[in-house]
């Protein structure tokens, strides 16, 4: 995997985080659970805004998720919290989503030539934030 394809993975991880986080919070009625999940959306989007600047940087632009996956994210979250909106369910199904964060992550960052410091260094970031996130929703369960 060379630079452009990592930069392309974490700014593709940050954006489906803030697609779940944005889903979810639609939804949400409580506030503790809200307040986790708004600092979690800036973690995501300065992460995203960082990739797409050392893209374009690069003379490339943000490989975007596919509307297909964003429609399913928010069809999926809706049909999830109209069975169950409690905090204890919201914290168990962000958590299902940042672990998926971390494997994909993991997974690209094994196959990452690591020719830039910076994008490991950024790719780190991400997935040290994903694992905070986990940890911050295990409070809720």
């Amino acid at each position: 995997m060379n630079d452009i394809e990592m930069l392309n993975c974490i700014a593709q991880n940050a954006e489906m985080g803030c697609q779940g986080v944005t889903a979810i919070r639609k939804r949400v009625r409580e506030g503790a659970v809200d307040r986790v999940l708004c600092n979690q959306l800036a973690r995501y989007g300065k992460i995203y805004h960082a990739a797409g600047t050392m893209l374009r940087s690069r003379g490339e632009s943000v490989k975007h998720i596919s509307p297909i996956a964003k429609t399913m994210t928010r069809y999926s979250a809706g049909i999830d919290l109209k069975r169950d909106s409690s905090p204890s369910h919201v914290a168990e199904m962000m958590i299902k989503g940042n672990t998926m964060g971390v494997n994909k992550l993991v997974r690209s960052l094994r196959e990452y030539d690591r020719n830039d410091s910076n994008i490991t260094l950024l790719a780190k970031k991400l997935l040290d934030a994903e694992e905070e996130h986990i940890r911050e929703l295990r409070a809720f369960i």
